[in-house]
């Protein structure tokens, strides 16, 4: 690992001189000599390409030995602890985590995995068919705001508005996915969150006041947070309460102080008295 570092920091120095020796040539000759350019164009999309090379060839091998030794976490959680030594910014690495997680979820995940007691949010309480309904008013509003602008010939913003429907079904999709192959589990030490790929936690037993079913939405705080992207179309029914409040991301934003988390899941009762058992008080 320690020599994949030295040669991704070599390449990006070089490919950092190639790009200032590419702007000096612009700037010396006004349209740059053509071989120099050339020349330099080929050299920064080489040290470029070996930059990519290695950074995904370390990030794989990483992630496939975190794999071997937490066999409970998922894709997200994985790539993230791969990409960290290699990638030192965080909003740099939370952004490619999370693009790089809609798209294995959208198009390449669709088996499931045989893991530890989980809790499902979807069986019985209809997400896909939700969420389904919620794609397919996407896809009829994407053909008609598409017919709307050719006609009224607004090219750019025809092609915005595609894009920008496309990536919300492809998110919604991965979403769902996610949901299904993502459930909530029990380790040996604490509480695997997870909802979709909005977000992920680990909470230790030691740190939970109470679990209850939820019939009632709480008054609106801060140190609330409600798992639900569809919000009245995906109603929670389990409280779980901590002894102190804790931060997490939920995708690009930070939450701050969340000591109470209300979540739906199949089977709310099952949950609890496996928690109950296990809480330290």
């Amino acid at each position: 690992m320690k020599l994949t570092l030295t040669r991704t920091r070599l390449l990006t120095f070089l490919f950092m001189i190639a790009v200032v020796l590419k702007i000096m040539s612009l700037l010396v000759s006004g349209h740059g000599h053509p071989l120099t350019d050339k020349i330099l164009s080929g050299l920064t999309l080489d040290l470029l390409l070996l930059r990519l090379i290695i950074l995904v060839h370390g990030t794989y091998g990483r992630y496939q030995q975190l794999r071997q030794q937490y066999p409970l976490q998922d894709f997200p959680e994985l790539l993230s602890a791969a990409l960290r030594p290699l990638i030192r910014n965080d909003k740099v690495c939370r952004v490619l985590v999370t693009e790089t997680t809609l798209a294995y979820y959208a198009i390449f995940r669709w088996k499931k995995q045989a893991s530890m007691p989980a809790f499902s949010w979807y069986s019985r309480q209809g997400a896909a068919a939700v969420y389904g309904i919620f794609i397919f008013l996407l896809l009829l509003e994407m053909t008609g705001m598409g017919l709307l602008l050719s006609r009224l010939n607004y090219p750019v913003l025809h092609r915005v508005m595609l894009a920008a429907g496309a990536y919300s079904v492809v998110f919604l999709l991965a979403h769902l996915k996610a949901i299904c192959y993502r459930p909530v589990q029990l380790d040996d030490n604490g509480i695997l969150l997870r909802y979709g790929i909005i977000t992920s936690l680990h909470i230790p037993f030691d740190q939970v006041r109470t679990v209850r079913d939820l019939r009632r939405l709480p008054p609106a705080d801060n140190t609330v947070l409600q798992l639900s992207l569809l919000k009245a179309f995906e109603p929670g029914n389990v409280a779980l309460e901590l002894k102190q409040p804790i931060s997490l991301y939920l995708l690009y934003k930070q939450k701050k102080a969340v000591k109470q988390f209300i979540f739906r899941l199949d089977d709310p009762a099952s949950f609890r008295k496996t928690l109950e058992s296990r809480i330290t008080c």
